[in-house]
Formats: structure tokens, sequence, C-alpha cells
């Protein structure tokens, strides 16, 4: 019989640890403070081979995660709802599935209040749910504007406004 070993742990059970992996990023938060450091991304994925993405991660429905800000020897718990970005690098959220096949991008502009950014979103829905509004209107906490060698996770709680490029490509 497993008991409370007095040290927050558990008598008789062996620590499970998840493989995890460092990976850089930079988190603006909602009281616009700017944390730069490493998130732990799990170094398995349960819907495909390798590492799960970045995004997948942000979009898990856990509302806390920890971070280790550079610099410092131990992480901080963050609060997913008060966030506004969490820019990543575009290899740490990689999906080689859909990078061989040709899925549509469109090029936008995400604001967050004074905030703007500007990249491609990635249309992986049915064509009859392939509108801006539809991917914004999906489940998930996170849009995933890709913006080059970067990735910006933004929170779709604080997106006040989206719009579409005209040279947006299909």
């Amino acid at each position: 019989m497993a008991t409370d070993d007095g040290h927050g742990g558990v008598e008789g059970v062996q620590g499970f640890q998840i493989p995890r992996l460092l990976r850089a990023a930079e988190v603006l938060c909602a009281d616009g403070r700017v944390l730069r450091g490493r998130v732990f991304l799990p170094a398995t994925a349960a819907s495909h081979a390798g590492a799960m993405r970045a995004e997948e991660w942000m979009n898990d429905p856990l509302p806390f995660f920890p971070f280790l800000p550079d610099g410092e020897g131990s992480p901080v718990i963050l609060n997913k709802e008060q966030l506004v970005v969490v820019t990543v690098a575009a290899a740490t959220d990689r999906d080689e599935t859909l990078d061989e096949v040709n899925v549509p991008l469109r090029r936008v502009q995400v604001e967050c209040g004074a905030l703007r950014l500007v990249g491609e979103v990635l249309v992986d829905m049915p064509a009859n749910h392939s509108r801006l509004l539809d991917l914004l209107n999906r489940p998930g906490a996170f849009l995933n504007v890709r913006d080059g060698e970067r990735h910006h996770l933004v929170a779709k709680a604080r997106i006040t406004r989206v719009s579409e490029s005209p040279a947006a490509r299909a």
C-alpha cells in the first residue's frame, strides 16, 4: 500500500516522469511583461511520431504550465489565460506530415490591442470550413501565426481584430 512520505511524494511509488524537451520561447504576458526562457515540450506525441508540437501543447486544455526563465535555476508556473503570445522557433512547431501536402495558407494581420503580428495561418480544415472565421472559431485557445522562422501562438481570447491580406495564398 502506498503512503505519503511527508515530502510531497508517495512511499512505494517510483517517480513517473514524461520525457521533456526544453525549447526556447518568448512569452508576452497580458500585463505587458516579456519573459524569455524555455518551455518543456513532451518528447512524444499521442497523435503522431516525434515530439509534441508547440501549437498542440499550448492548445492542450490544461491551464498552467512550467516555464524556465533565462538566468533562473528553477521554473515558474504560468497561466495560459494570462498570456497574449508565446513565440517559438518554427522548428519547434514543425509538422512534417503537413509539410508534405499542399495545405492552404492565408496571409493575415492579427491584432491584440496595439500589438500587430503579420504572418500566415494554416487552414487544415475541410473546404466547407476553410474561412478565416472558421479557423478562429475552431477549438483551441491559441492561433498559430507563422512568421518565417518564428511561430507566434496567439491567445484567441486576446485577439481584437484579424484581417486577411489581399495577397493571401490559397
